[in-house]
């Protein structure tokens, strides 16, 4: 019988594992890791936020071998948010979701399948499988690598980066990864942002985009330490920075 409600995380790591959860899953405690968990969105819900948390004052959760899941009838909104310090999310099988897979700055994101979200009205599509917003901690980044980020019916991105509070992107490593888009697969900041230190290389897309899309938008070029490399069609073909 799986539990309901909400679980909040005290203790400093602490260890959540084997549970079968309609609800969710709230850190406000250091070096937590959260294992073989399957967290579901209430059924029938108007809105349930997250599905994990690792709060504002926290650092190094870690969730790992899980499954994350919203439901048609109800609007999870952030599968995994991080408003604290690192969090790394491994081997999570995440789907549902009807604005952000997972939502950090900073930490490590590996082995995912993101995927597949529902589309709400009240959510404005906003929808990213990976969305990064402002810039990391100091003496932090973000890898995304090896992750397959799959959203095949609404035209927002795979993987997101914006400016946000003052902040910009920098220290992001995007890293052979699989995208398989109808829009954007990577919103890269901005054109003229003063983002830094973005490295996207080895990965590779799809190629049914809807028309005026592609495998990448706002990207800096001049940006200090900013790299594209490597980067290819599904079908072997070189993706290159667009002209």
């Amino acid at each position: 019988m799986p539990k309901k409600g909400e679980i909040l995380v005290t203790q400093n790591g602490a260890v959540l594992q084997n549970i079968d959860l309609v609800g969710d899953i709230r850190v406000e405690a250091d070096n937590v890791v959260i294992r073989n968990v399957r967290i579901s969105a209430p059924q029938s819900s108007d809105i349930d936020q997250w599905g994990i948390l690792q709060w504002v004052g926290h650092s190094g959760l870690i969730v790992e071998d899980s499954e994350i899941g919203g439901r048609s009838d109800t609007e999870l909104r952030q599968a995994v948010m991080n408003d604290g310090g690192l969090v790394t999310v491994l081997r999570c099988d995440i789907h549902g979701m009807s604005k952000k897979g997972v939502y950090t700055s900073q930490g490590d994101i590996e082995d995912n399948y993101i995927h597949d979200p529902y589309w709400f009205a009240a959510a404005d599509g906003e929808i990213d499988m990976i969305r990064v917003d402002g810039s990391p901690d100091p003496g932090t980044s973000l890898l995304i690598k090896h992750n397959a980020l799959i959203d095949t019916t609404t035209t927002n991105s795979a993987i997101s980066l914006f400016e946000a509070d003052g902040g910009t992107p920098s220290g992001v490593t995007v890293e052979d990864n699989y995208m398989a888009t109808a829009g954007w697969a990577i919103y890269a900041g901005g054109q003229t942002a003063a983002t830094s230190d973005i490295v996207v290389k080895d990965n590779v897309f799809w190629t049914k985009f809807k028309d005026g899309y592609g495998y990448v938008t706002e990207w800096n070029p001049d940006g200090p330490g900013n790299v594209w490399s490597g980067n290819r069609w599904e079908n072997g073909k070189p993706a290159p920075l667009p002209s």
